[in-house]
This record gives C-alpha cells, sequence and structure tokens, in this order.
C-alpha cells in the first residue's frame, strides 16, 4: 500500500493533532529518528555516517537518528548550525543513551543565514568524506 508525502503544512497538522491526543512530542521524535536511521542503514550500510542537525525538533529527530545509527555499529559524527531551541531537541539524551558515545555534537559559527551555514558545513563534509 503506498504511503501518503505529506506536504509541510499537512505534517505540522498532523503532529500538532498527535500532541493534542497526548503523544509527547518526544516520542513523536524518537519514532521519525529511527525510521530515519532504518532508512539511511537500509540505503548505506554500517558506513561512516555524518548527520547534520539543525535548531529545531527536525534536529532533535537527527540527534535521534544518529543514536539509533550508533547502536547499530555505525561510525557517527553529528554537525549543528546552532543550539537546539526546544525542550525537545537538546541531544542530551542523544549523549547520555548513545552506548559509544559519539563526539558531542560539533556546533560551527555561522551567520543567520542557510547560505552561509552551507559554506560554514563544506570544511566539516570534506573532512568527513
Amino acid at each position: 500500500m503506498p504511503r501518503p508525502i505529506l506536504t509541510a503544512e499537512a505534517m505540522r497538522a498532523a503532529e500538532q493533532a498527535a500532541v493534542a491526543a497526548g503523544t509527547p512530542v518526544e516520542e513523536l521524535m524518537e519514532r521519525a529518528g529511527a525510521a530515519m536511521a532504518e532508512a539511511v542503514y537500509r540505503y548505506a550500510g554500517p558506513v561512516p555516517a555524518l548527520v547534520l542537525c539543525g535548531p529545531g525538533n527536525n534536529g532533535g529527530d537527527g540527534y535521534v537518528a544518529a543514536r539509533h545509527l550508533a547502536e547499530r555499529g555505525v561510525e557517527v559524527r553529528v554537525a549543528a548550525l546552532a543550539e537546539p531551541k526546544t525542550e525537545a531537541a537538546i541531544p542530551g539524551e542523544f549523549q547520555r543513551s548513545c552506548p559509544t558515545r559519539p563526539a558531542t555534537p560539533q556546533f560551527l559559527p555561522t551567520e543567520n543565514s542557510w547560505h552561509s551555514g552551507a559554506t560554514a558545513m563544506r570544511p566539516v563534509a570534506r573532512e568527513f568524506l
């Protein structure tokens, strides 16, 4: 059975409905990160991974995905353009619960634009590859 692809607006509405029905944001983040890690592992296998995390809850999904990949034995590096903006996105749980203890996220200095953020990320990606 095909799964629908939601627009950003439809996804926000679905998340809000789930939270309103009593599902904690952290549980939604755990599910999303676990699914992302599964998809990455199926696609790429046990190769080193660089997870780029933003400051919002999507970044939190990235921390969860990194934890799940590390639990599968994948060498994981996490880079972030900014400190998390929401309580749920803070990577502390990622650090506490990850058995292989990947490095603390590397926060990259950048201006407040995506272009400068992408420019700041290039050296990290080159070093990683």
